[in-house]
């Protein structure tokens, strides 16, 4: 958007006569703010997130209460949210090996889009015991719904490891957070497809010992997210008939993307549900200087998985609240 801003400012500076000096040196800071930065981010969102870092408080509260057999979650408002147990024998990965409970998790996905109404699903895998491998994992929906059988309503199970009952402070750092109990720094995969990255999470799993692994999918309601894949093909396709009426080639790149979002309408018209998605990896350590040594093994294990982790600093205090259960603020 900043960049056609800037062509947009330069091409009238140039063809109206009498420009003024001002328009060249807005059209030079939107062009600049286009210009890629480190983490694959504009300039532009770099100097955003710099700002708000710099203006918001350092400290923040989170509530956590169980009503009505429901967890409630409130940092800047209250989210409920039911949360469920999984009892299973040795570690539960977000890999491919557990394809029925996959299935069966994928069909209340699919039962709560068609269902019409907004709803936050997340699935938390938290190692308890760095020694043993011991590993809790949790559903947690923003909407009451029955569970796959494997689950077992437990409103305690939400509360993560690092927070208590009641009321918990955290205080932000640039690149972490720290709580009464532990110092964590909150990491996102970027550019995140399920299925895609299995192979690659599981090798996370198995190596890193210190971490809480958030799986968030964002339902869109089966009506709205059909009126949204056929807007997409319909953008898409439009493109494509100017582009070559023009006289121009449509490149493989764009060809492949046209196709996929053509499945993909086809996938939601026949059901599927339609979700945006986030997974999060969060790190945790007694110390600031045990904590750097464990970013680093885990930044290095998911690159040799070939998994692109995003450090996120400056946004550590809202990367941990969006990995709780129900995604508060998400």
């Amino acid at each position: 958007m900043l960049a056609g801003l800037a062509l947009a400012i330069m091409a009238d500076a140039v063809l109206r006569p009498g420009g003024r000096w001002w328009e060249w040196l807005v059209a030079a800071l939107a062009a600049g703010g286009a210009l890629p930065a480190p983490a694959s981010r504009a300039w532009a969102q770099v100097v955003v997130v710099e700002i708000r870092y710099r203006t918001r408080r350092r400290l923040r509260w989170i509530t956590v209460k169980v009503r009505e057999n429901a967890l409630d979650v409130s940092v800047h408002g209250a989210q409920r949210v039911w949360c469920y147990n999984f009892s299973h024998h040795g570690r539960l990965d977000l890999a491919r090996r557990d394809v029925v409970l996959a299935d069966r998790l994928a069909r209340m996905v699919e039962s709560l889009a068609a269902a019409g109404q907004p709803a936050h699903v997340a699935m938390h895998v938290e190692t308890l015991d760095a020694d043993h491998g011991s590993v809790r994992t949790v559903l947690s929906v923003t909407v009451p719904s029955p569970p796959p059988p494997e689950w077992r309503r437990d409103p305690l199970a939400g509360i993560a490891g690092s927070l208590r009952r009641g009321r918990s402070v955290i205080v932000e750092r640039r690149e972490y957070v720290r709580t009464s109990r532990h110092v964590l720094r909150t990491l996102r995969v970027a550019s995140f497809s399920p299925g895609r990255e299995a192979l690659a999470l599981e090798a996370l799993s198995e190596n890193v010992q210190w971490l809480t692994v958030s799986l968030h999918a964002s339902i869109i309601p089966a009506a709205r997210a059909r009126r949204l894949t056929a807007r997409a093909v319909h953008r898409l396709g439009s493109d494509a008939q100017l582009t070559r009426g023009a006289g121009f080639r449509w490149s493989a790149r764009h060809e492949w993307e046209l196709e996929a979002y053509r499945q993909r309408e086809n996938s939601v018209a026949a059901g599927a549900a339609l979700c945006q998605w986030a997974l999060y990896a969060v790190v945790r350590a007694s110390s600031i200087e045990q904590l750097r040594r464990r970013v680093a093994r885990t930044m290095e294990v998911a690159q040799s998985a070939g998994l692109r982790l995003e450090a996120g600093a400056g946004e550590q205090g809202d990367w941990f609240v969006w990995q709780l259960p129900g995604g508060p603020g998400w």
